[in-house]
This record gives C-alpha cells, sequence and structure tokens, in this order.
C-alpha cells in the first residue's frame, strides 16, 4: 500500500512538471544586457530601462544580443491611469530609443510599444513608475 501511494505521488507530481509554461515570466529567466527589464516578445525581446522621465529601449534577438536601431522600428505610446492612449516621440540617442514620459501628477503610466524587425511585429506592454 506504501509504495502505491509512493508511486502515484511521484507520477502526479511528474505531470504538472511537464505542463507548465511562461518560462519568461520568472524574474531572472531573460538577461538584462543594460540593467533594465526584459520583457519578451514574439520576434524580438525588448529591455527598458527608466530614468526620471526618460524610458529607453533596448531591442534584442531572442538570444540576448542586441539589434541595431537601424534594423527595428517602434511605435510607443503611453496611457495615464483613467487618460486616453497619447504617441510618445522617440529619439535615437547613442544607438539607444529614448522617449520622454509625462506623468502629470500621477506616479505610475501605462506604456505600449510596437516593434517591426523584419517586417515581423512584437508588441510589448509594461508600467512605468516614477
Amino acid at each position: 500500500m506504501f509504495k502505491k501511494m509512493i508511486i502515484a505521488i511521484a507520477l502526479l507530481g511528474s505531470i504538472g512538471l511537464s505542463a507548465h509554461e511562461g518560462h519568461d515570466a520568472t524574474p531572472g529567466a531573460l538577461k538584462s544586457n543594460h540593467g533594465g527589464v526584459v520583457k519578451a516578445g514574439k520576434e524580438i525581446n525588448l529591455e527598458y530601462v527608466v530614468s526620471g522621465a526618460e524610458v529607453k529601449l533596448y531591442p534584442l534577438s531572442h538570444d540576448g544580443k542586441d539589434l541595431k536601431v537601424t534594423e527595428v522600428t517602434v511605435d510607443v505610446t503611453s496611457k495615464l491611469p483613467k487618460g486616453k492612449d497619447m504617441k510618445l516621440k522617440t529619439d535615437v540617442v547613442d544607438g539607444v530609443y529614448t522617449a520622454k514620459v509625462d506623468f502629470k501628477n500621477a506616479y505610475r503610466l501605462e506604456m505600449n510599444v510596437e516593434t517591426s524587425h523584419q517586417n515581423k511585429k512584437s508588441t510589448f506592454k509594461f508600467q512605468v513608475e516614477k
């Protein structure tokens, strides 16, 4: 009886281990090259670094290498709580996409970034805090 119980527990435990997903949701699963937060995308990954009201965007390949800004286009919008989407102007400074955000007395806002690399699109959504 004891052996059957041990076997049943082992079998049920192994089913749960092989059926999970979301490996990129675990903190530290995606390597940060610039000290920011990495979000996984369908075609590429995106690392963002927040410094005050400036957000730097680093496009990354799935194997963690930086992509040139000439190979990737970005379209960035932000949304305040209870607000409307606002398109943000992005500039390229030292080979990095940068965008200035205006918090307007809020402590955080939501950013949406659409990227295009080799005519394939990825979308990213994340919150930025003061």
